[in-house]
């Protein structure tokens, strides 16, 4: 307020600040708590609308999940165990095999003579280590001051990519050079050969029991993986076999070992599916109940009662997830009903003998088919997630009541600033007004 005034009026004492004061706040009563009112009602529309549009999403992703046919070439393995570890891919053939008679493909692993230390030198001159793996030869100059150390991270630069060289420790002034092959198979197997005229230390020259027992020896041969499958023997380098069955991986694990393989399509993935969607369903229909709520004898008034477009939501999502397409069928058949209270259920015994009975035409009615004539029909998830599209796309209808709620609430902010500005100068020239004719 402009100024302070205790009485207004040639003496009168009839117009005083108080009497401003109940005035102007009678005034903003009328004038500016209805539209506060309006904005208030705003944001709890934009909340009723983001909460909303969140749980259209959620019921939209089961739907979107649904209807893709990937989650229907999932498998699932039985059989595993201890020796044997079968994986299957999508869409892998549904099948079973038996493995048995496995035999674990080995890498080559060479250890030469003890050493006093990492430092100790691997020869007395010059020369050329020759090492050779899997068709290829790797030479590795050495000289007098070469020690055991610098040998190991020689071997790792120059045939790293085939093997891995090591040292050892294996006691007190015991050290010992390791060489590992990187695969399996029995190509893999690793030798050692000094050039013509080199010095070699005969800890790394080839072992012989009678002329150097102190030599390189072979810990372990690199061979190939065997095994039987549907008892035929099979061989290959490496225990992980992707190339036997298409879309299988057999890994051998033991020696010995045997299983019998079932790959069957996974329903365990289908069916949660289908129990998420019926929660997310029966959480939206609740919200959307509440939203539209009209109950005067009790109080109660959603904060979209009347809003017909709100109502129209769960009336056309409810009408799909109870349609009958041309066929007859209907989600009802598959275990997918709603009680007279609108709730959905989802019972699963009833949707595990449908699939058992007739997997492909389960598929073909949730995720869509493409006839021998090459025409698609859309399956009722499909229809779905379209349905939904439209309410939570970018340009969709909860997108479109979020920009009107926004553009209303601003529209109502620009309506109390002029109110406000309003009243302030009405009531600022009032008391200046009266305050001049005091004076007089």
């Amino acid at each position: 307020m402009a100024g302070t005034v205790s009485s207004l009026g040639i003496g009168s004492s009839v117009l005083t600040a108080d009497v401003i004061d109940k005035l102007k706040a009678n005034d903003t009563a009328n004038m500016i708590t209805p539209i506060d009112n309006k904005i208030t009602t705003q944001a709890q529309k934009k909340s009723a609308l983001d909460l909303l549009s969140s749980l259209l999403s959620s019921f939209k992703a089961n739907a979107s999940t649904l209807s893709d046919d990937t989650l229907y070439q999932k498998r699932s393995v039985t059989g595993n165990n201890d020796a044997v570890s079968v994986t299957a891919l999508a869409g892998s053939a549904i099948q079973s095999f038996s493995v048995s008679n496995t035999v674990m493909a080995k890498k080559s692993v060479l250890e030469s003579g003890s050493f006093s230390s990492e430092t100790a030198t691997v020869s007395s001159g010059s020369g050329t280590l020759s090492l050779s793996v899997d068709g290829s030869s790797y030479d590795i100059d050495y000289t007098s001051t070469t020690s055991l150390l610098d040998l190991k991270e020689s071997i790792n630069t120059k045939a790293g990519t085939k093997v891995m060289a090591s040292i050892l420790q294996t006691g007190a002034n015991e050290y010992h050079l390791v060489l590992t092959s990187k695969e399996t198979g029995a190509s893999q197997n690793i030798s050692l050969s000094d050039s013509v005229g080199g010095t070699l230390n005969n800890e790394l020259k080839t072992y012989d029991v009678s002329t150097n027992p102190t030599g390189v020896q072979s810990i372990q041969t690199a061979s190939d993986a065997s095994f039987k499958y549907n008892g035929i023997t099979v061989t290959r380098a490496s225990n992980s076999v992707d190339d036997l069955v298409v879309g299988v991986t057999i890994n051998l694990l033991q020696d010995g070992g045997s299983t019998n393989i079932g790959i069957t399509q996974n329903t365990t993935a289908i069916s949660d599916e289908v129990k998420n969607l019926a929660t997310s369903y029966n959480t939206l229909v609740k919200q959307l109940d509440d939203m539209t709520l009209s109950d005067l004898t009790n109080g109660k008034v959603g904060i979209f009662n009347g809003d017909n477009t709100i109502k129209a939501i769960k009336r056309e999502v409810t009408k799909m997830m109870t349609s009958i397409n041309e066929n007859g069928q209907s989600l009802a058949q598959y275990g997918i009903g709603l009680t007279e209270a609108g709730v959905m259920t989802f019972t699963k015994s009833e949707f595990d003998a449908k699939m058992s009975a007739d997997p492909t035409g389960l598929e073909a009615f949730f995720s869509g088919s493409t006839s021998a004539s090459g025409e698609y029909t859309e399956g009722v998830f499909g229809n779905l997630n379209a349905l939904l599209d439209s309410y939570t796309g970018s340009s969709g209808l909860m997108s479109t009541l979020t920009e009107a709620s926004k553009n209303e609430t601003k529209a109502l902010t620009d309506e109390k600033t002029r109110a406000t500005a309003l009243l302030t100068a009405r009531y600022d020239t009032m008391t200046a007004r009266f305050a001049m004719y005091d004076s007089i």
